[in-house]
């Protein structure tokens, strides 16, 4: 019978641990493994560091010896006879400094979720700032405990890896986008009140739903949808790029989904506006999406907003708080995706089916999208004599993935990847993700109801005002001693991070003269959009 508890073993040159009759550290010399691999690694700056199942203290000298500036090791144990062991041990308490953190069992399973924070505190009393220190994660194997819970451990290694690098590309797709999305904010929030509420919407979907995107198998749908007769017709929901491919086939959507900032996508609406008012589409739009669709394509009354938390801040959740605030849908970065959260939300209840076409995230050789669609055009607008129909480009890229024989569509990129893998936990939770959005929402507008009424108008103006006031600041305007004068700064910025969320540095708030100087430089533009 296997021994269930870990006991430690004199060496002769340490000590080792023997655990269901296995050693885990070398039964001659039990540090030799650990030191040696710490020895042959060379650790950058701004690196986490998995300090996976280290079950007695070798090696953690020697690691807190070679580590550089902005270094961190996360000490983890998932098994549980170990984490006691440990415990038992004080392990914690031999750290040879407060870079090695001890990582509960609860946190554990919520590293990735952690290394999303601007700042966490864990319980073993270590405050840690994440937003922009660390740049890589990498797992260092301590002792073979690591063996009795190897595919958590990968698993656990992914994730962390996956996460850091998410921020990354957040701040990236921010430091390009922030300022657009912010500015798209205003300016759909000024028609808000003269839209149809979402409310209207969620849970009255009694009949099957059909979700749209662009993808080659949008094409199947078509020809699905052309089976049925008009009185049995699904509700139709699509994402913005699909719409011309289903008008073209004559098919008018009951619903467009609306999530690009760009104004590449107005293109997709020719011939939109005919369609919303003589067959009553209606237009789901995020807030920080094209205001040009809402304000100037479709009737305002055949637009409902839903709000997309495009980057976490405390302005965003202060508009949470506020009456005329939309439900807030999760930022997916797919609007395939959005749309089919939002037949999610649509349908009575989950009887109702929903099925989805051209949500691939991969693609066949030589043609990324469905005929119809704005890309597609754009590849026939490429036709010469000299240049063929088919997009080879797609297929042949140095960051094309090549699938499985057997997929359907053979190539992807990381990104399509991302989304597809994204799409996969959203129908896996899509029972509980639409109630737990109606939850939020409704719980939400409940407090608030007793609260004092605050109009969209009363806030852009007083928002207005705000920023009037930050820019006599800093312009140096008014009777204000120094500190006085920063006093007021900070506190009318510490939550207006729209002013600096696209700065390649504005993962952190700074009152350094630099940036204020270019937080003075986008007051004016702000102002311009809440005239």
């Amino acid at each position: 019978m296997k021994d269930q508890k870990p006991c430690l073993v004199e060496t002769g040159q340490g000590f080792s641990v023997v655990y269901q009759e296995k050693f885990l550290y070398s039964k001659y010399n039990p540090s030799k493994n650990i030191c040696q691999k710490i020895s042959s690694m060379d650790f950058l700056p701004g690196t986490i560091i998995l300090a996976l199942s280290p079950v007695l203290e070798h090696g953690l000298k020697e690691l807190a010896e070679s580590l550089p500036e902005n270094c961190i090791v996360l000490l983890c144990e998932a098994e549980r006879n170990l984490r006691g062991f440990e415990s038992e041990r004080g392990l914690e308490l031999l750290c040879p400094d407060n870079r090695f953190i001890w990582v509960s069992e609860r946190e554990l399973y919520n590293l990735p979720v952690i290394f999303q924070k601007p700042s966490y505190t864990f319980e073993s009393g270590n405050q840690v700032d994440f937003a922009g220190i660390f740049r890589r994660v990498i797992r260092l194997d301590f002792s073979a405990g690591v063996q009795f819970c190897a595919d958590f451990y990968n698993t656990l290694e992914t994730a962390c890896v996956n996460s850091i690098r998410q921020f990354w590309t957040n701040r990236f797709t921010l430091a390009k986008f922030g300022r657009k999305y912010s500015r798209n904010m205003f300016r759909n929030l000024k028609i808000l009140e003269d839209s149809k509420p979402l409310s209207h919407f969620i849970g009255k979907i009694d009949r099957p739903i059909f979700v749209f995107g662009a993808g080659e198998s949008a094409e199947q749908g078509i020809e699905e949808v052309k089976r049925f007769s008009k009185s049995e017709k699904p509700y139709i929901l699509c994402a913005d790029t699909a719409f011309p491919m289903l008008k073209a086939n004559g098919i008018i959507p009951d619903g467009i989904v609306v999530d690009e900032a760009q104004s590449i996508i107005a293109q997709s609406f020719i011939g939109a506006r005919r369609a919303a008012i003589e067959k009553g589409v209606q237009v789901f739009q995020s807030l920080c999406s094209l205001p040009h669709a809402a304000g100037r394509i479709f009737p305002k009354d055949h637009i409902s907003f839903y709000a997309t938390e495009y980057a976490p801040n405390s302005f965003f959740e202060s508009l949470k708080d506020k009456q005329f605030f939309p439900p807030v849908i999760p930022a997916f970065g797919s609007v395939g995706i959005t749309a089919y959260v939002l037949a999610c939300l649509f349908r009575k209840d989950i009887n109702v089916k929903i099925k989805d076409f051209g949500l691939d995230f991969a693609y066949s050789k030589g043609k990324t999208h469905a005929r119809g669609t704005p890309a597609h055009k754009r590849q026939l607008g490429l036709v010469t004599r000299l240049t063929c129909m088919e997009n080879f480009g797609s297929c042949f890229g140095q960051n094309v993935i090549r699938l499985p024989v057997s997929a359907p569509f053979p190539y992807t990129t990381p990104v399509l990847a991302g989304y597809a893998e994204t799409f996969r936990q959203v129908k896996e939770q899509s029972k509980e993700l639409g109630s737990s959005i109606i939850s939020d929402w409704t719980g939400r507008f409940n407090l608030m109801r007793n609260s004092e009424k605050l109009s969209v108008t009363e806030f852009i103006s007083s928002e207005k005002d705000a920023l009037l006031e930050l820019r006599d600041l800093l312009s140096g305007k008014g009777n204000f001693s120094g500190a006085e004068r920063s006093e007021k700064i900070k506190t009318l910025l510490e939550n207006r991070q729209y002013l600096y969320l696209h700065f390649p540095d504005g993962y952190r708030f700074s009152m350094e003269l630099n940036f204020l100087k270019r937080i003075r430089g986008e007051i004016d533009g702000f102002l311009k959009v809440l005239q």
